[in-house]
């Protein structure tokens, strides 16, 4: 008797800054959500002057203290992201900047096999009607299908 398995759970994450588009593709249907960074671009306090104070001959600057706020927000960021897709199969990560290698970073420090990034690809600014195209584009191509049956070999080969 054959087994019958559940359509693959495939999802594409276009990513920047300030906004992820997950874009998930399982057997017809493609379901699309948008996710707020919340990250805080430029920050700055009420008030605020210069950038540094002053003390006698010390200059002390807050810029670290900034950063490390920053940091700690895209953190919360990358984790409401990988909250979202920790159930797929196969990830696809796409869009400008470095997101999308920070948000794979974040995903390899997780001690799960699953989600298995498949690719990485730097793309400009896409319309969401662009997004899913290239989602569906990109899990129906030989590549995927290669990489697919490479991971799964690699995968049984660990197991037996």
């Amino acid at each position: 008797m054959k087994k019958i398995r559940p359509p693959e759970a495939n999802t594409g994450i276009w990513i920047d800054q300030e906004t992820a588009y997950i874009i998930r593709h399982k057997g017809a249907e493609t379901i699309m959500m948008k996710i707020k960074s919340g990250v805080e671009s430029r920050i700055r306090i009420a008030g605020e002057g210069k950038n540094f104070t002053r003390f006698g001959e010390t200059y002390v600057n807050d810029e670290e203290k900034k950063q490390r706020r920053q940091q700690q927000q895209r953190l919360r960021y990358f984790k409401e992201v990988i909250r979202e897709v920790e159930h797929d199969d196969f990830l696809y990560l796409f869009g400008p900047g470095k997101g999308k290698e920070e948000l794979n970073n974040a995903i390899e420090k997780l001690d799960k096999a699953w989600p298995k990034v498949i690719s990485i690809e730097t793309t400009d600014r896409m319309t969401q009607n662009q997004m899913k195209e290239k989602v569906m584009d990109f899990f129906s191509s030989k590549n995927f299908r290669d990489k697919r049956r490479s991971y799964r070999r690699q995968l049984k080969a660990a197991t037996a």
